[in-house]
């Protein structure tokens, strides 16, 4: 059932119209986020977004005139960079890394966008796509700097490239076997990094 959340409410309390309006908005991004992973950003229409949330597009088109401002939102929720925790030893602050880059290619942007990027469908998505992930590909780049410092992996590591060869492991996993294992993240920190171990260094 589609219904004009924005009709006027039924309590008369003060604070009901903004929890109400809050609530819609997030039913609206749920939808819009979720036909992007699955189906990539051609298919976020107002329709589609409306027929998925049941948010009418009345209420829809009251928040965002098209489409392409519902899409600049979806990514603009996804523009956050994540902080690596407090107290990781290197082993877990490496395993945390990528669990980032599973978190954004399956959870957070979905294959859906990795699909509209690789044929490069909407040229300004694709440059959004790869701004998101390039931030948090810094992150990643981060850890491993830290980890070179420490001398927990070897010094003349090529950053950029072994950035590369970490997101390009899922992509390979996902593309071979049609999803990624849990254990993907500890097999890929094994084997960039033999020696390291989850109970070898203290936090």
């Amino acid at each position: 059932m589609v219904v004009d959340t924005d009709a006027d409410p039924v309590s008369e309390s003060p604070r009901r119209p903004g929890k109400a309006r809050a609530g819609t908005d997030a039913r609206i991004m749920r939808a819009a986020l979720e036909i992007l992973r699955v189906h990539g950003p051609h298919r976020v229409t107002v329709e589609a977004v409306a027929a998925l949330s049941g948010v009418a597009k009345t209420t829809i088109y009251r928040r965002y005139a098209n489409r392409e401002e519902i899409l600049d939102a979806a990514l603009d929720s996804q523009a956050i960079t994540p902080c690596v925790p407090d107290g990781l030893c290197v082993y877990d602050r490496m395993k945390w890394t990528l669990e980032q880059v599973r978190r954004a290619l399956a959870s957070d942007m979905g294959m859906g966008s990795v699909g509209a990027v690789l044929i490069d469908e909407d040229p300004d998505f694709t440059e959004s796509f790869r701004e998101i992930i390039n931030a948090r590909s810094d992150v990643v780049a981060g850890v491993l700097r830290a980890a070179v410092d420490a001398g927990a992996v070897r010094a003349d590591l090529d950053i950029d490239t072994a950035v590369s060869m970490l997101v390009g492991s899922y992509l390979g996993a996902y593309l071979r076997h049609g999803e990624v294992s849990e254990s993907w993240a500890d097999g890929v920190v094994h084997a960039m990094c033999p020696e390291l171990e989850p109970d070898a260094h203290e936090h």
